[in-house]
């Protein structure tokens, strides 16, 4: 594993929460597997950070000023993929169309071994991200 850790430093992922202690939790957690992250407190400050060089969105559902579907929306067709957190128990509670642009979705508390697999699984297939 240690050299997918070199591999995956180019590969940024824009983490989006608005509580502080989750954004640092999954920042670390990302960062121990070898990913760069960057940090935004809401759906407005993710869209003013966005460049298409983002490998992956990683972003809660419910925030003030705007959900993770609402960033979802407002985002370019030509995105990174995007991953949305949740309490929510399946894809089919959340009742909104918007639902089938995610790549994936995790339901929190999210331990280190399924935001892994959630992050490879929404990546597109490199030789970086094997």
């Amino acid at each position: 594993m240690g050299s997918d850790r070199v591999e995956k430093a180019d590969i940024t992922v824009l983490v989006v929460d608005d509580d502080p202690v989750s954004r640092l939790v999954l920042c670390h957690m990302l960062q121990q597997q070898g990913f760069a992250t960057e940090e935004a407190d809401s759906a407005e400050a993710a869209l003013a950070m966005y460049r298409p060089a983002l490998a992956l969105i990683l972003c809660d559902y419910i925030m003030p000023g705007g959900s993770g579907l609402d960033l979802l929306e407002a985002l370019p067709a030509s995105r990174p993929p995007f991953v949305l957190l949740t309490g929510e128990l399946r894809r089919e509670d959340f009742g909104d169309p918007r639902v089938n642009g995610l790549d994936g979705y995790l339901t929190k508390p999210v331990g280190s071994e399924e935001l892994r697999a959630a992050t490879l699984s929404a990546l597109p297939k490199s030789p970086a991200t094997n």
